[in-house]
């Protein structure tokens, strides 16, 4: 029961010691870190990792002599904080799942081990298992939850990567079919039409064999480039496969779409 656990006085006993060695835990975390080149770069493009880690650090420690509804408010707050972590670390694309994996574990076991070590240098009679409890509980859950942002988000770039073409960052052949699908069964509920145009270069391999393979490239992207703003936050231009675009166009009819993208005279 709360009522059973004295946290005013769990606070009183164990709070300044716990708060003294989040320096400790830090610098162990750094240090056990500091042969991965990768973590090394990381640190000093971000130099503030270090101090948003010891934030957190005492922002656990408060936690741990908080009322039990209030603790479990900090707890779902927390989780949903270590989400959003997990997906800004995916975002930025430092590390791989390995490296991540013992980022997240030294940062655990290093803040556990000088909790240990702080509870047990205090010479009081008062038992501290609620606290370790709490904060087994705390690191457990904080992990959890950044790996469910990291690995949510590098999922969602893998869905992305598998629908785009690598060129031109269009959207391929595969994303094509269940788009125009589902554009589809849209236009037919809400009434609007849909139009399609079939775009390809005229004698584009010559391009390839005269000015070479590189040069290619450039023209399709040049192109794919003003595929993509033919209006704000157009999403239906599909590179359907080597100098072939197909156009979905949404709420457009024939005799827009052809002044759009007017055909060969």
């Amino acid at each position: 029961m709360e009522s059973s656990i004295p946290w005013a006085m769990l606070s009183h006993t164990y709070a300044h010691a716990l708060h003294a060695n989040i320096p400790k835990a830090v610098e162990g975390h750094l240090l056990d870190m500091s042969h991965f080149n990768e973590f090394t770069a990381y640190v000093e493009h971000y130099p503030e990792y270090s101090n948003h880690l010891t934030q957190t650090l005492h922002r656990s420690c408060n936690a741990l002599f908080l009322p039990e509804k209030e603790y479990d408010m900090y707890i779902e707050k927390d989780y949903e904080e270590g989400v959003s972590v997990g997906v800004a670390f995916a975002e930025r694309d430092y590390f791989t799942i390995d490296l991540m994996l013992h980022l997240t574990h030294s940062t655990r076991m290093c803040s556990i081990q000088n909790v240990l070590k702080a509870l047990k240098d205090v010479d009081s009679e008062i038992d501290p298992s609620p606290l370790i409890e709490r904060f087994f509980d705390i690191t457990n859950k904080r992990q959890n939850s950044f790996f469910q942002g990291y690995i949510g988000e590098q999922n969602k770039k893998l869905k992305q990567q598998s629908m785009k073409d690598p060129l031109t960052s269009l959207y391929n052949r595969r994303y094509f079919y269940p788009y125009v699908k589902e554009e589809l069964v849209r236009a037919q509920k809400e009434d609007f039409p849909v139009t399609l145009v079939l775009v390809d270069f005229n004698n584009f391999k010559e391009i390839n064999d005269r000015r070479g393979h590189q040069e290619g490239d450039r023209v399709l992207k040049k192109f794919a480039g003003c595929l993509s703003n033919i209006h704000e936050d157009f999403e239906g231009a599909f590179r359907f496969g080597g100098d072939e675009f197909v156009l979905v166009l949404s709420g457009c009819r024939e005799n827009g779409a052809e002044k759009l993208a007017p055909g060969p005279k």
